[in-house]
């Protein structure tokens, strides 16, 4: 018997020494190699960097996973319920693992020959995510299932779902919960309800198969079985359960991937991040970036542009067909749009590329998938560039069209997708805030920002800094220049200035010539001034272009980029002090923390009177001048047109007490415009049609007079003082203390000899009383 009770004794040591030697194996194999877990402790995801408009709204993102962190406590006990009933409903109650799902798991394998099902809890989940590989083997799963009672002794059942609820895939691009709440409903997780709440908690299992962007039955189907299972699990009530059912996808009010305005505001913002904080940090960081952008501003922005870009296009002429097919190209061309679902509907006035099938004088048929239509080209207007001899269509052209609606039918109508270029922008003068930004006709097809990147040469648009310049160097508004002939010898090489009309014009007062932009006026200018002071002078306003100097600074020969030219002309709007071009406002990181805070910088150009002088002699450039085309605004407008030789480039830039606006239009190549490609003409109608809708609404304001401004009555003629029978008589503006002093001379009739005598006025001019409004400046005079 005692040696029986030894064997057994002996046959048990035995066992539990190999039991013991196999749970030290396992412990050397799994336990010790298991990865640490801090990474799970120390999370730090990709999260997506957001950026928003001034007032809030969400404008862009920069993302690797479009992942925004949310802390457990911003997530309601709602969102955590349906998750949890979906996905685990015994989460609060087991310490990582189900033993029973495990089971129920091993027996579907084992009749299967292969790991088909898993039994994993929501804690399994996390550590799969984000600690093991995707494998499915025996060996994974026990790895998993220790590392899972390893980390719920570790962190809290709340912190162990923070991880699975910003981690997990929702669809759609959507990493964790916070991005699938703003994608699916345009709302933060802290507004989600229970029918959102229950439609995000079916995705796990499947996203694609239950996505209700590309599935919506099946998302229904799984939203309803999410409720139920709450319901089941005493989470809700009957009354809560049948309120949820009852409003189904309805909860999809935000439509998901909409399009947003600023695509070029947005990716320079992005470029300001890589450049501020390096390559990866828009991507990974989760950055909150608040910039200027006005988003009703920035829509009108893009729609002023791009229409004014079409309507230039229709009249600088049609380009003709890009390219042309052989007869077996057509055929198969034909056969495979026939197939293209995307060709059964076609989006009313997207643009499409179709095959010319028939080619007749004046008329051509085009086919477009299922589509057909004859159109009349008999009157299209061609570019003056083509030659005659290419102004015709042949069977197999390749052109574009665009879908319209005739008759309750779509038919296709031919279409020209722009070759000119342009760009706008939109800075709030008093604090250099860029409300809106527009680098060209369309983002998709060119990336180039214009308003950054384009240096181009800005014409007449830079004399106003030539005039500032002549203002704070002895002259005034009704200095008078002569304008007639004049040429400069530079040694084999004779210049002789000429203005846009070819003619001359004589006597000319400061005013009339900016109003006018009279170029050899302005040459002369420069010459009196020196082309070192006027270069210096124009470099206060911060261009970061390098400013030629030579005579023909004035003409605006220098490159500048759009936004250069509009920060500088925020000095004339914002009594000398210019405001630095402003687009961050301010970065918080992903848990809201400040990163950065930018304030509104500025730079003392000039003094304020000088600052008004230029405004008034930029408001009788809309008034009386070159810029005419905008005066219909009816409001207080100053600007100034730019046209550079031979129209290869069109401005204006303008601006109102509270907005300033840039346009230019141009060849990306440097194409000439066509005789009518003038700022007045091309650039003013755009910026026209964004301010008039930017300002609608909006109180008319005057501009400002600082102290120290002398209005008084002036001849056209001579520039001094006007005698009160004079009717071509103007109100001008003065600092005080340089307005004339004589006035002007006095002509007496001599009846015997028909000639007229000077008799000259001994009287010294009265002190002129300071303007108590706005002076209302009439038609003036040469």
């Amino acid at each position: 018997m005692k040696r029986f009770v030894w064997i057994v004794a002996l046959g048990l040591a035995v066992a539990a020494a190999g039991a013991g030697a196999v749970g030290y194996a396992l412990y050397e194999q799994y336990w010790v190699q298991l990865p640490p877990i801090d990474k799970l402790i120390e999370y730090n995801p990709p999260v997506a960097t957001r950026v928003f408009a001034e007032d809030g709204t969400l404008v862009g993102e920069f993302y690797v996973e479009k992942r925004y962190l949310t802390p457990i406590e911003r997530i309601p006990k709602v969102v955590k319920q349906a998750f949890v009933a979906a996905e685990d409903a015994d989460f609060y109650e087991h310490h990582g693992i189900d033993l029973t799902s495990i089971a129920r798991a091993f027996i579907a394998n084992l009749r299967a020959g292969a790991v088909v099902q898993g039994g994993s809890t929501i804690t399994q989940q996390v550590v799969k995510a984000l600690l093991l590989s995707p494998e499915r083997s025996y060996r994974r799963k026990l790895r998993e299932i220790m590392l899972s009672l390893k980390l719920e002794r570790e962190l809290t059942k709340d912190q162990i779902l923070y991880l699975y609820l910003n981690q997990i895939y929702l669809g759609d691009g959507n990493y964790g919960i916070g991005a699938a709440a703003h994608s699916y409903f345009g709302k933060d997780v802290s507004e989600l309800g229970l029918a959102e709440a229950a439609l995000l908690a079916g995705l796990p299992k499947a996203p694609s198969r239950y996505s209700p962007t590309h599935n919506p039955e099946g998302a229904l189907a799984r939203q309803r079985y999410v409720l139920k299972r709450m319901l089941d699990e005493g989470m809700i009530t009957a009354a809560q359960y049948r309120a949820a059912y009852r409003r189904g996808l309805s909860v999809l009010e935000h439509e998901p991937g909409s399009a947003r305005a600023g695509a070029y505001y947005i990716e320079y913002v992005r470029r300001q991040l890589i450049e501020r904080y390096g390559k990866r940090a828009p991507y990974l960081k989760g950055f909150r970036v608040y910039t200027a952008m006005d988003p009703k501003l920035q829509a009108l922005a893009e729609q002023a542009l791009r229409e004014g870009i079409e309507r230039l296009d229709r009249e600088l002429g049609y380009w003709g067909p890009h390219n042309r097919l052989s007869a077996s190209e057509i055929a198969e061309r034909l056969a495979r749009e026939r197939e293209r679902e995307d060709l059964r509907q076609l989006e009313p006035g997207r643009v499409y590329e179709a095959v010319v099938v028939q080619a007749q004088p004046g008329k051509i048929t085009v086919a477009l998938g299922p589509y057909t239509s004859s159109i009349d080209v008999s009157k299209l207007h061609w570019h003056p560039a083509v030659e005659p001899a290419e102004r015709r269509f042949a069977r197999g052209d390749l052109v574009e069209v665009t879908a319209v609606e005739r008759d309750g039918e779509i038919g296709l109508a031919l279409a020209q997708t722009p070759e000119v270029s342009g760009a706008l922008v939109a800075i709030e003068p008093a604090t250099g805030k860029v409300r809106a930004m527009v680098g060209g006709y369309d983002f998709a097809r060119s990336q180039f920002n214009r308003v950054v990147q384009a240096a181009r040469q800005p014409g007449s648009a830079f004399k106003p800094f030539v005039y500032a310049a002549a203002l704070d160097n002895g002259y005034t508004p009704a200095s008078i220049i002569l304008d007639a002939p004049i040429q400069f010898v530079d040694h084999d090489r004779i210049w002789r200035p000429q203005n846009y009309s070819r003619r001359f014009y004589g006597p000319t007062s400061l005013r009339r010539a900016l109003e006018k932009s009279r170029n050899v006026v302005t040459v002369r200018i420069v010459q009196d001034l020196g082309v070192d002071t006027v270069v210096s002078y124009v470099e206060r306003f911060g261009f970061q272009s390098k400013i030629g100097r030579n005579l023909s600074v004035g003409l605006g020969t220098s490159e500048v980029t759009p936004l250069e030219l509009a920060a500088a002309y925020t000095a004339f709007a914002n009594a000398g002090v210019k405001a630095e071009p402003l687009f961050i406002t301010r970065i918080e990181d992903a848990a809201g923390n400040l990163v950065e805070e930018w304030t509104p910088t500025y730079r003392e150009v000039m003094s304020p009177q000088t600052a008004y002088l230029m405004t008034s002699l930029l408001e009788g450039v809309v008034q009386n001048g070159t810029g005419r085309a905008v005066k219909v605004l009816n409001r207080p407008v100053a600007g100034k047109t730019g046209t550079t030789n031979e129209q290869h480039d069109a401005w204006f830039v303008g601006f109102t007490p509270d907005l300033l606006a840039a346009v230019w239009i141009g060849y990306d190549d440097h194409r000439p415009l066509g005789p009518h490609g003038t700022g007045g003409k091309v650039a003013a109608p755009i910026w026209l049609a964004f301010m008039r809708k930017a300002l609608e609404g909006m109180p008319v304001k005057e501009f400002p007079i600082p102290e120290g401004i002398t209005c008084v009555n002036i001849d056209p003629k001579t520039g001094l003082r006007a005698r009160e029978n004079n009717l071509q008589a103007y109100l001008e503006c003065f600092k005080s203390g340089t307005e004339p002093q004589e006035f002007e001379p006095l002509w007496q009739a001599d009846p015997s000899s028909g000639s007229e005598t000077l008799v000259l006025d001994p009287t010294p001019a009265s002190a002129p009383t300071p303007p108590l409004r706005q002076p209302v400046l009439p038609q003036s005079f040469q």
